[in-house]
């Protein structure tokens, strides 16, 4: 971590030295993150609708139920898998699952979904996560049959992606059956082909028109928290920048319930790439913000009242 801020800010610029700098932590702790128990399915008909399921040895039961986090990994709309086997030898994003199922008991669901390439245009990124979870509504994920809690979190385009799902009014229903700014010149064409009209669509303009539409969200009527994570070392025009927009906007709800549903923290020495990275590779300043996560779902799942008659899919 004390070699990251050297390689800057940009995001076309850390990509490799910073995958190239965490690729033998990861390698030294191979069988470890290889011990977890990893499925492949199909959530829907096209090629990149799969997803791998992390099924933890000692799952963590609070109140009757059992957490499963879903993954939604980044790649700027082009690029993206659910294992990258130019990077440690499909060691990255394998680790963020053997993290949260060994460390936290937690089911872990790591997805892709359709790039550029694959005629991806706003909003098929949330498209494909009500799919997926759709998916987890009616099939078994993991060896557990208790009911779950599932927790979504998304990093860079899968953090657009999650948000489209959570405010665009397309998945309004999905939601319902699980709860009961300024950008780099060079992936302005990417965002304009994605999006469409970038303002309305991206999730700041999403937000401020559900904000319009209904206070508080139908997520947050739902039970649902947010948690905002952004890293120290995040390029300030287009992720730190948007994302305090993003915040202020939340924070202008009128109703105290919206406002409380949100909480920001950072990852302190991270850059954009590094914090999934870094996971299981054992050391501890590496990985804190994982351990922010789960602390986060825990509280969620220790203190949130359940009603009788709790559907099996409740928490997002």
């Amino acid at each position: 971590m004390d070699q990251l801020p050297k390689f800057g800010k940009a995001i076309q610029d850390i990509v490799g030295p910073t995958f190239a700098l965490y690729t033998p932590l990861l390698q030294q702790n191979e069988a470890i993150i290889k011990s977890v128990q990893r499925e492949t399915f199909s959530y829907g008909s096209h090629e990149r609708q799969k997803l791998d399921v992390y099924t933890s040895p000692k799952p963590s039961i609070v109140n009757g139920r059992r957490p499963v986090l879903m993954f939604e990994y980044g790649g700027g709309l082009i690029r993206g898998s659910r294992n990258l086997p130019m990077f440690g030898d499909h060691l990255v994003h394998a680790n963020v699952g053997s993290f949260f199922a060994l460390k936290y008991g937690y089911t872990v669901v790591v997805a892709d979904y359709r790039l550029m390439s694959h005629g991806a245009k706003f909003p098929s990124g949330g498209e494909d996560i009500a799919l997926a979870v759709e998916w987890m509504t009616t099939n078994q994920v993991g060896t557990s049959t208790e009911p779950i809690d599932l927790y979504i979190m998304g990093n860079s385009a899968g953090g657009i992606h999650l948000s489209t799902f959570l405010l665009h009014p397309s998945f309004a229903e999905t939601r319902r059956k699980v709860l009961g700014g300024d950008t780099h010149e060079s992936r302005t064409d990417t965002l304009e082909a994605y999006f469409g009209d970038y303002e309305a669509n991206a999730p700041l303009g999403l937000l401020k028109a559900a904000r319009k539409a209904q206070t508080p969200l139908d997520i947050v009527k739902g039970g649902a928290r947010v948690l905002v994570l952004n890293a120290e070392l995040d390029p300030d025009d287009e992720i730190l920048r948007p994302g305090i927009d993003f915040v202020k906007e939340w924070l202008l709800m009128d109703d105290i319930e919206s406002r409380i549903a949100l909480a920001v923290d950072s990852m302190t020495g991270h850059n954009h790439v590094s914090p999934f990275a870094a996971l299981s590779t054992g050391i501890d300043q590496e990985e804190a913000w994982g351990c922010q996560v789960a602390a986060f779902c825990d509280n969620i799942r220790k203190f949130k009242p359940r009603s009788k008659g709790d559907e099996t899919h409740q928490s997002l």
